[in-house]
């Protein structure tokens, strides 16, 4: 299968190795597909109804692990919310907005590590389940040389509403695989980090796999098998901010704390009914 490399394919690396990342919550403190809710809405893109469903999506993620119900339950929002968008327009939006949404939420840890990873001639995929219109713009900013990443339909210009291909899983590591056949990295030397256990394929399809940030079960397996287990806490953005951004920043944590009480008042509200 061809890997989905969405416009952030860089050199040659037959024989190099790999690092692969998982994108949320390995690199960033935040989730990419959901980041994006208020600069939408001020580009009146989406309206309120669908800001506050992607704040109560956001709260949930970051309180709670991966699991295929909240994974399933977050696509099915980002697709409501980009059916019969423009494409070109959302692209702008992640494209104007990511240093207001995004880079303060990178860790520094990572930004390191990513560094590291560059220095010794190693090639960087970012491999994720958010959709690639809304993640290129990081991938690019953070210099790597592949993405695979969530395929959204696009017909005439506008999104239809339809998956073209989900990237989570053994999805993910079907798609590495196909880059690995194309550009002949070497997979037993190469390297992999995620914080989830929904990742485990794509960790163990590497001879050097590490738990970031891990969930409890990934926690648990990864301490069975002597994987070593790294704890990113500090994010900060790519470059100097100005007090403008920084503020906004500080307006997205706020509005992460407002999902959380959201996500509470939904739930007991359909408790009640």
């Amino acid at each position: 299968m061809v890997p989905m490399m969405t416009g952030v394919t860089r050199n040659q690396g037959h024989g190099a190795k790999l690092a692969i990342f998982d994108l949320d919550k390995t690199i960033i403190n935040t989730s990419a597909s959901m980041a994006y809710g208020r600069p939408l809405a001020e580009r009146g893109l989406i309206g309120t109804p669908e800001v506050l469903r992607m704040m109560v999506h956001l709260g949930n993620y970051m309180l709670t692990t991966h699991t295929e119900e909240n994974m399933q339950a977050t696509k099915h929002a980002l697709l409501g919310m980009v059916r019969d968008r423009e494409e070109e327009a959302l692209r702008s939006v992640a494209q104007d907005a990511l240093q207001e949404v995004i880079t303060p939420y990178i860790y520094a840890e990572a930004r390191t590590l990513l560094e590291e990873h560059r220095e010794q001639g190693h090639r960087i995929a970012i491999v994720t389940a958010s959709p690639s219109v809304m993640v290129e713009p990081i991938a690019n900013e953070l210099g790597v040389d592949h993405l695979i990443a969530t395929e959204l339909e696009v017909k005439d210009g506008l999104f239809t509403g339809e998956v073209l291909h989900f990237n989570k899983g053994i999805s993910k590591v079907e798609h590495i695989r196909g880059l690995v056949e194309a550009e002949g990295y070497d997979l037993e030397n190469s390297f992999a980090y995620s914080d989830s256990f929904t990742d485990l394929p794509m960790l163990q399809l590497v001879g050097n796999p590490t738990a970031v940030n891990p969930d409890r079960p990934l926690r648990k397996y990864a301490l069975e098998h002597n994987w070593p287990i790294l704890r990113f806490e500090n994010p900060e953005p790519l470059f100097q901010q100005s007090a403008v951004l920084a503020g906004a920043g500080a307006t997205l944590a706020l509005l992460g704390a407002v999902a959380t009480g959201l996500a509470f008042w939904f739930k007991s509200r359909d408790e009640d009914t």
